[in-house]
C-alpha cells in the first residue's frame, strides 16, 4: 500500500542541542486540535541518544501508527518517498522555496544517514 498526499505545511525541529531531529510533511493547518485530524501526517525523527536509527509514525487519514524501519528514502525536489517495512511506502509532495528545501535536505541527511538518495 501506499499513501500518497501533499504536504501543505513541513515543520523541523530540533532539541538538545541537535541530540534530538523531526521532520514533518502534514496537510493539516499548524493550529487544528489533533483530535480533529481527518488528513494524513507522516513525521520523521532520529533521538541520537536513544537509537541508533530513524523513526517513523504517521497517520493515514484513519488511524495513527508507527514504529515501522525505514528502508529507504528517496529525496527529488517537490517530492519525498519513503519505504518502510511493512509493505508500506509514502510518496508526499510539497513546495518549498530554496532556502526551506537545502534545510530540508540537512535535516534528512542528519536523520537517515546513508539510507537516502538525492534524485533529479
Amino acid at each position: 500500500m501506499t499513501i500518497v498526499f501533499d504536504a501543505t505545511r513541513i515543520d523541523f525541529a530540533d532539541a538538545l542541542g541537535g541530540e534530538i531531529l523531526q521532520v514533518n510533511f502534514d496537510t493539516a493547518p499548524e493550529d487544528q486540535d489533533e483530535a480533529q485530524r481527518s488528513t494524513p501526517y507522516v513525521l520523521i525523527s532520529r533521538n541520537f541518544e536513544v537509537s541508533d536509527s530513524a523513526t517513523i509514525e504517521w497517520y493515514d487519514g484513519h488511524d495513527y501508527d508507527g514504529g515501522a524501519e525505514i528502508l529507504s528514502v528517496t529525496l527529488k525536489r517537490t517530492r519525498i518517498t519513503l519505504c518502510v517495512n511493512r509493505e508500506l511506502n509514502f510518496e508526499v509532495t510539497f513546495h518549498l522555496p530554496d532556502k526551506k528545501f537545502k534545510k530540508l535536505t540537512s535535516f534528512l541527511r542528519r536523520i537517515m544517514d546513508d539510507r537516502i538518495c538525492f534524485a533529479d
